[in-house]
């Protein structure tokens, strides 16, 4: 279950777990009916399956860049930047230039 923000009139937000079909809540405090408050915003997502169900374009874009920002992508992408970024120096030792790697 997930958690839900419900409003009060008389005693404001408060956040309350729930069921997808649950839009009133009693308040925690009168006990009278609160509603559900609507969600406005975009979600942070993680992993590619959750990313790609997003069904608008522009946000499934955004969220599959984030992930990738944040984790390199997959294990493949991590050695494919390794392996460009590697240098080596004067006398054959070879190490890996990290100011390449946050590209």
């Amino acid at each position: 279950m997930p958690k839900y923000a419900y409003g009060c009139e008389a005693d404001g937000t408060f956040e309350e777990w729930a069921g997808h079909d649950d839009s009133t809540m009693p308040c925690p405090v009168c006990h009278q009916p609160a509603r559900r408050r609507p969600y406005s915003g975009v979600p942070n997502l993680k992993g590619e399956t959750v990313a790609r169900s997003i069904p608008d374009p522009m946000y499934r874009h955004e969220a599959q860049k984030r992930e990738l920002n944040r984790t390199w992508g997959d294990a493949s992408r991590s050695v494919e930047m390794m392996r460009k970024n590697t240098v080596t120096g004067p006398n054959g030792e070879r190490s890996i230039d990290l100011k390449g790697m946050n590209a």
